[in-house]
């Protein structure tokens, strides 16, 4: 049964899909041989169940593995722990191979980090023999296992290798980070010299930390943080004996301030292990954490970590719908739509209007679709109607724009006209309830509970929401609402109020507190006060701070660097204390700022000031994402992308063209970098269209303008901002970060792709202008989502599978 996974090894073995793989244990495997030492490990191997199990292994793709490390001070312990801390992790679709390493018995430092390595190494050769993906491959580790797989998620092989020993995510244990601040390595608290002599820490160096103390940096995942580091959960005890908590703490501390995903979790009462780490609890957050780091699904929005971010992986770069190049497969869409496609497995989940047979300008009945991700070909769909018209493919929203959320076994839709509904993944319906989901809303799971913005007042007759509410009662505030997921019954919902244009994220503070920020002001009259930002518990939506800031203008996401909340107020950028809700510091991002321009006779950097506008706000709505330390956005009055240093507070300008026009190939690829470059005939119809003493806006800048037709040709707009080219006023669709590109798609549906960690923003960042469809017909509001190593987009009339 070795040989399982390879199908092509025998042309007679057909799998049927109402047959189901067994799962199995490969016992005593080796997977080195050291200095005469061989090394060992257990490998589990998941059941395939259903076609979509056996879809993945038989496309190439495979399962994601998680390399277990047992415990024991470095002196003891064995791989069969895991039978009883990791092994059920195969239920839920994951190859485990637990591990022996050699002890400090026979051999000290660092050959137990060696060992470690080598065993990713073996993953990745046999691969393709145990049906595993080498691009998905988690450390988990208990104590001293813990600490080794720490180090596996921070600390680069510092030698040669043909094969790569780097693990995509790291679940951590109790497991200590710096070995020079351990207790048992110290004198003191009645440790004698003697006692530390014969320390853990000592016997795994060869000497006591005093003694070797570049040894022991070596060896402490403190002492190899960096922002490249592997995603990691970190749990531990507020009462373990053993390894301080301390040593967690600071670790998450550090990795969160560089820019890495990091979780903490603190179990109350937890001492060093015990039943308390055995919990139900304790296992969905191990299992959600793998699945959103290593099953490489894009299970809502805002993507597996809900921060529209993907550490290491890899996307494409460059493609053309127009060309049909870089395109794995398109499919015509029916009726309008603007919902990110969400992924889970071998299926895509989104959202479209229910198709209409003539121009039209508002709707409220919308279509929930489930389609097959390797060919776009449908699998089911169901009708979501609803009850409170909006307007159609609204620059800033319209009922589909809220992206469902499935955690792999339901899914569920929103419709912003009135109605969330919850299906399983073979469409059959859960529940439905009538709530008012706002449209810019990002829902966001968390273990079982979907946080989303609930909307209070309706809008009015022509689907607009108007300026009367300004005075409406704490009753009629719009707020954050979490309902449970199998049932679709309340669970809680903020008082402090919140914008419907505001983006909150799940975030993580460094002390393991689950977080999200909301913000309030923005216009058409919101009665939510004071505006300004408030932080809520994601556990129970209780309001743990608030910070007033006046005319603030909410309509962006809220990220946290470390223990600091960033935040845009009309000119300046913030830094807000995650505990107290004071502003640290802030600066400028208007005033005497670099720019990298282009112009007649090439790019050169100019500092300059941004002219004042009438609102106040200097970014486009939620064009922000956070991309390691930089915090990136587009200006709301010029044709640039900009970015803060969250370190450093440095702000840099670079200039982008506002559009691209597709030619016969890339070299023939038109620019648009202002109004001069427009067509004549164009720029002379749309500005005689304007009022003669207006000024020529920068969301007209266009070779041509959307036509927004649907596939039957029907004009399917409630808001003629919409025929806009996604700069300047309109709620941008979420920019998504994949590895090491930025991805920043605009209505009129150019998409450009950054290099992020760039150590200056200049041209060199562009690494490409892409299409996702002919100027004039390729409008969208969804953000780019990635999964199976494909891009998804959804246009106006199309799906779209970028990939190859």
């Amino acid at each position: 049964m070795q040989f399982r996974y390879v199908l092509a090894l025998c042309c007679c073995l057909v799998l049927q899909q109402a047959s189901a793989v067994e799962s199995e244990v490969l016992s005593d495997v080796e997977y080195a041989k050291v200095d005469g030492q061989t090394l060992l490990l257990d490998l589990y191997l998941p059941a395939l169940n259903n076609s979509d199990d056996q879809g993945i292994v038989e496309s190439g793709r495979g399962r994601p593995c998680i390399i277990f490390v047992h415990g024991g001070g470095w002196k003891g312990g064995d791989k069969k722990s895991a039978k009883q801390n990791a092994a059920w992790l195969v239920d839920h679709g994951f190859v485990v191979a637990s591990i022996n390493y050699r002890l400090t018995d026979t051999a000290q430092w660092p050959a137990q980090i060696n060992d470690c390595y080598e065993a990713v190494r073996w993953v990745r050769r046999k691969s393709k023999t145990f049906g595993i993906d080498p691009d998905r491959i988690g450390a988990f580790g208990t104590s001293a296992g813990a600490h080794l797989a720490a180090l596996m998620g921070t600390r680069i092989f510092p030698g040669k290798e043909n094969v790569s020993s780097r693990v995509q995510s790291v679940c951590d244990w109790f497991g200590p980070s710096d070995l020079m601040t351990m207790p048992p390595n110290n004198v003191g608290n009645g440790r004698t010299a003697e006692d530390v002599a014969g320390s853990n820490g000592a016997k795994l160096l060869g000497a006591t930390v005093r003694e070797v103390p570049e040894l022991a940096a070596d060896a402490s995942a403190m002492d190899h943080v960096s922002g490249n580091a592997a995603a990691f959960l970190i749990m531990h005890g507020d009462q373990d004996p053993g390894v301080p908590v301390s040593q967690s703490i600071r670790l998450h501390k550090k990795l969160v301030a560089s820019g890495a995903l990091s979780e903490l979790h603190v179990v109350e009462g937890g001492k060093h292990g015990g039943v308390l780490f055995r919990t139900n609890e304790v296992r969905q957050r191990v299992l959600h954490f793998f699945q959103r780091s290593l099953m490489q699904n894009w299970n809502q929005g805002t993507g597996p970590n809900a921060r529209f971010r993907v550490l290491h992986a890899s996307a494409p770069t460059h493609w053309s719908v127009v060309r049909d190049e870089g395109i794995k497969w398109q499919v015509t869409l029916p009726g309008t739509g603007q919902s990110t496609v969400v992924h889970w497995g071998e299926r895509i989940f989104f959202t479209t209007m229910k198709p209409v047979q003539r121009d039209s300008t508002i709707g409220s009945d919308i279509v929930a679709w489930c389609c097959d991700a390797n060919t776009g070909k449908t699998l089911w769909k169901r009708d979501v109607a609803a009850t409170h018209p909006l307007r159609l493919s609204g620059c800033f929203s319209d009922s589909t724009a809220p992206p469902p959320v499935t955690d792999g076994r339901l899914v569920c839709f929103f419709n912003a006209s009135g109605t969330v509904a919850c299906f399983d993944l073979d469409g059959k319906l859960q529940w439905s309830r009538e709530l008012m989901t706002v449209g810019r809303s990002q829902p966001t799971l968390i273990r079982g509970v979907v946080i989303f913005i609930k909307q209070s007042y309706m809008p009015d007759e022509d689907g607009k929401f108007t300026h009367d509410h300004g005075d409406a009662p704490v009753e009629q505030w719009t707020q954050l609402q979490a309902i449970d997921l199998q049932t679709g019954e309340d669970k809680w919902a903020t008082s402090c109020g919140a914008n419907m244009g505001c983006v909150p994220l799940l975030m993580s503070r460094t002390d393991g507190r689950d977080v999200m920020v909301v913000g309030r002001g923005g216009g058409h009259s919101p009665p939510e006060k004071p505006t300004g930002v408030s932080m809520i518990d994601a556990a129970d939506g209780k309001t743990l701070w608030t910070l007033p800031l006046p005319k603030f203008m909410s309509t962006m996401t809220y990220n946290l660097v470390g223990d600091d909340v960033l935040v845009f107020d009309a000119g300046n950028h913030l830094w807000v204390d995650a505990y107290s809700g004071k502003v640290k510091r802030q600066v400028s991002i208007v005033k005497n700022v670099p720019v990298r321009r282009h112009g007649a006779e090439g790019w050169k950097t100019e500092t300059t000031t941004i002219a004042n506008v009438k609102k106040p706000r200097s970014i486009i709505q939620q064009s922000n994402v956070l991309a390691g330390v930089y915090h990136y956005f587009r200006s709301y009055t010029e044709p640039w992308l900009g970015r803060v240093d969250s370190r450093t507070g440095r702000v840099e300008y670079l200039q982008l063209p506002v559009q691209m026009r597709p030619g016969s190939e890339r070299q023939k690829d038109d620019l648009l970098w202002g109004p001069e470059d427009m067509d004549a005939k164009v720029f002379d119809a749309v500005k005689g269209a304007r009022k003669k003493q207006a000024a020529f806006p920068i969301t007209k800048w266009a070779f041509k303008e959307n036509d927004m037709k649907d596939a039957a040709g029907n004009v399917v707009m409630g808001d003629q901002r919409s025929r806009g080219n996604g700069w300047g006023h309109h709620a941008s669709q979420l920019p998504t970060v994949i590895g090491d590109y930025l991805y920043l798609p605009t209505m009129a549906g150019t998409v450009y792709v950054i290099r992020w960690d760039s150590e200056v923003l200049n041209e060199e960042a562009i690494v490409a202008i892409n299409d996702l469809g002919p100027v004039g017909g390729a409008w969208n509001r969804a953000s780019l989502s990635f999964a199976a190593d494909s891009l998804f987009a959804h246009t106006i009339d199309r799906l779209i599978c970028i990939g190859k």
